[in-house]
């Protein structure tokens, strides 16, 4: 037995049947979210479409700078090489950036930290980092008034990071 959605002006996209049967496990939500994502694509055609590609490119320069940075001494002046778990870490904080925030610049710490900056500004700026031990460090100034601090980090963004971008974007 399948669920299925009436779909009025366009042919049902199939990511909108499953079967109800079944419970719906980490693993299969994934593969939702990415047949909605394909979906979409089809809707908009690949040259409009400007959803995901901010997405693509803040996972690319994380890519990138994990690439270039993971050896000791990367930077010439003996800084830490990034770890994978790091970059597995900052690429679960990118997925669970709110949509309504800007995709940040992804830096190298020499401490062998992930780096994320937003801008938005003179003296508006929010920076935090991730090392791999589920713990994120951050800091802001918003117009001469500063913040910092650590908050642990599983599997959700804590919600005074959350508060702290929208805070940047207000």
């Amino acid at each position: 037995m399948s669920v299925a959605v009436q779909c009025i002006g366009f042919g049902c996209p199939s990511f909108l049947t499953w079967p109800s049967s079944e419970g719906i496990d980490q693993s299969s939500s994934k593969k939702i979210v990415k047949n909605i994502r394909n979906e979409i694509a089809k809707l908009w055609g690949s040259e409009s479409m400007t959803f995901g590609r901010p997405l693509d490119e803040v996972l690319t320069s994380l890519l990138e700078v994990y690439k270039e940075c993971s050896s000791a001494d990367w930077d010439g002046y003996g800084a830490v090489g990034v770890t994978s778990d790091a970059y597995e870490e900052a690429k679960r904080i990118i997925d669970l950036l709110p949509s309504s925030i800007q995709m940040p610049e992804i830096v190298a710490e020499p401490t062998g930290e992930i780096g994320f900056e937003w801008r938005e500004g003179p003296g508006r700026i929010f920076v935090m980092s991730v090392n791999g031990r589920h713990r994120i460090s951050y800091a802001g100034i918003f117009d001469g008034n500063k913040t910092h601090g650590s908050e642990h980090f599983e599997e959700t963004l804590p919600s005074v990071v959350i508060e702290r971008l929208r805070r940047l974007y207000s």
